[in-house]
């Protein structure tokens, strides 16, 4: 098996469980906070999913939506505090859509690329000390970083007492 099946078989196994952990959830769950400043569903995903456009970004795939706009970004960005006012976030099918639609895409851009193209040196170069390759942060994106973030509504989830996923 290649490198890249086995890459796209990891980065769909992540995504499943964590569409998974929130399937259960209803649009009122999702903006909950068990204490403040917790990452609760609707930030996470929201978060992931401008995560995912820049990963599609960065591979060559096609550019940010205009919606992921600074205010987008002032809510989900790295830097941002999650509250647990609803109205700051979209319903639960909102993520869930456009989450399914930019992976599609990372796949099939994905399945495109060629061993150079992985190879390239990182765009941004205040990235490249860390990363120092598009392959090198395509490894983040696809990899540790929803991981890391799936592994916050397991722990989310079992707060609240709901069963484990």
């Amino acid at each position: 098996m290649s490198l890249l099946v086995s890459f796209i078989a990891t980065i769909t196994h992540a995504r499943n469980q964590t569409l998974k952990l929130v399937a259960d959830l209803s649009d009122q769950q999702m903006c909950y906070q068990p204490a403040p400043k917790t990452n609760h569903p609707a930030w996470v995903l929201g978060h992931l999913l401008s995560s995912e456009y820049m990963f599609l970004s960065l591979i060559g795939g096609s550019p940010i939506p205009a919606w992921i706009d600074a205010e987008y970004r002032a809510t989900y960005g790295g830097n941002s505090q999650p509250v647990a006012d609803k109205s700051k976030y979209k319903p639960k099918s909102f993520y869930i859509e456009k989450l399914t639609a930019a992976r599609e895409q990372i796949i099939a851009r994905l399945k495109q690329m060629k061993d150079e193209d992985f190879a390239a040196p990182h765009p941004d170069p205040a990235r490249r000390e860390r990363f120092p390759t598009i392959g090198h942060m395509v490894m983040l994106y696809g990899t540790w970083h929803e991981a890391y973030h799936s592994g916050q509504l397991s722990a989310w989830r079992r707060v609240q007492g709901l069963p484990a996923v």
